[in-house]
């Protein structure tokens, strides 16, 4: 009978512990509830162009969120150009992975990257309709609407940096 008594014992004190154990702190120590695990983004090789001629919305929004700075803290190293020599320049003299700019900049600088290799445009689309959203998110991977916060643009060239690793993992792999 005693056997019988500590192994009820034991099923009980098992079945009541998790409860116990969820209101003492414990909860918080659960992988998935608000747990910010770090990026797998190679942020310090990511080559970022940001394109935002004087007097652009990009240019505005840059100003008012302290963008480069947030870019910077979070690990990448933007280059920010404003005027067409400038931006024609750089485009010649290295491959750049992302290129940030206002919406209606986009066709001018893809007429720029005739010549070499394209990289992904990042539009930033500030106060555009929704027609014109959906027909800009149906040819770029990415688009930044309206940004309000800078953190919004650190995830949206964490999202197209990491496609193009995968792509170019895939690319090797096969």
């Amino acid at each position: 009978m005693g056997f019988r008594a500590f192994v009820g014992a034991l099923a009980v004190v098992l079945a009541v512990l998790p409860d116990a154990a969820q209101g003492c702190g414990d909860k918080f120590l659960v992988p998935g509830r608000g747990v910010r695990f770090p990026s797998r983004v190679e942020r310090e090789a990511a080559a970022v162009l940001l394109y935002a001629p004087s007097g652009s919305l990009l240019s505005q929004a840059m100003m008012s969120l302290s963008l480069e700075a947030r870019l910077r803290t979070a690990g990448y190293r933007p280059i920010i150009v404003a005027s067409d020599s400038d931006f024609d320049r750089l485009v010649r003299s290295r491959g750049w992975d992302v290129v940030v700019v206002d919406l209606g900049n986009v066709p001018d600088v893809r007429s720029r990257f005739a010549e070499v290799q394209a990289p992904v445009l990042l539009p930033v689309a500030s106060d555009a309709d929704r027609a014109t959203l959906t027909q800009v998110g149906r040819e770029y991977p990415q688009v930044l609407k309206s940004p309000k916060r800078d953190r919004a643009f650190v995830e949206a060239l964490d999202k197209i940096i990491a496609a193009r690793s995968r792509a170019k993992s895939k690319t090797r792999g096969a």
